[in-house]
């Protein structure tokens, strides 16, 4: 299980750059391995805050809540073999499939785009992480870790190709 911050980059209008950081939860399974080890998770994210919107060539200012649901599988590859206990470092790898769900506020003058709008988006992870096992038993086994990644996705939200890139920052604990 873990707990992520995410902050948003991209162009004005067409991403979440100007908003405050997303925040969520996920959970993913890690396989076994010394040197390369598959994982599979499921993330659900939350953020709300104040931003311009393009409709159509005028821009709108307005508040926003959005909302995300995601599946991510990937590799993570350890430069050095796997230790059973003890400190590990890994490079992160994988491929993401997300529902996305954003809603503005009501009261915004918008001519050309919904109120509301959701679609998929499809994108890619890259990082750094480490974990820590805390004991070595087979079964029952507990670890602290943590990731910096590089999420590159989009979607079409509001009729225009929307970023969702952002840099991901996430603490978690497994067993």
């Amino acid at each position: 299980m873990s707990a992520f911050q995410s902050v948003y980059s991209g162009e004005k209008g067409k991403s979440f750059a100007e908003s405050s950081s997303g925040v969520g939860a996920g959970v993913s399974v890690y396989m076994d391995g010394k040197y390369l080890t598959p994982y599979f998770g499921f993330k659900v994210g939350s953020m709300a805050g104040t931003q311009m919107f393009l409709d159509n060539a005028s821009e709108v200012s307005t508040s926003f809540n959005y909302y995300s649901a995601s599946a991510e599988a990937g590799f993570h590859l350890f430069p050095i073999e796997r230790r059973k206990k003890g400190f590990n470092v890994y490079f992160s790898g994988g491929g993401v499939i997300g529902y996305n769900f954003v809603a503005l506020n009501k009261e915004a003058s918008l001519e050309n785009i919904p109120y509301s709008d959701q679609s998929f988006s499809t994108g890619y992870v890259a990082g750094v992480g480490s974990e820590w096992i805390l004991n070595s038993a087979d079964k029952n086994k507990w670890n602290l870790n943590a990731e910096v990644l590089f999420k590159n996705e989009s979607s079409t939200l509001f009729n225009q190709r929307y970023d969702l890139s952002c840099m991901v920052f996430s603490l978690g604990l497994g067993w």
